[in-house]
């Protein structure tokens, strides 16, 4: 059986090629950065995961 791809997330800032840095939250596999949210995209995020965990819990899923 193998493992299922895990994330984890931390405060990040992304930096551009200028320097000019992009507070958020980072999300990491490993000491991979996958993907870099600002706060308003992690929120936005975080409620879709949250709508789908409800609906996988009452087998509401298509």
């Amino acid at each position: 059986m193998t493992t299922p791809p895990f994330l984890k997330p931390r405060f990040w800032e992304w930096k551009d090629q200028n320097g000019t840095g992009t507070r958020g939250v980072g999300l990491f596999r490993g000491a991979d950065l996958k993907a870099h949210l600002t706060p308003a995209q992690a929120r936005t995020l975080a409620d879709k995961l949250h709508d789908m965990a409800d609906r996988i819990e009452s087998k509401e899923t298509p």
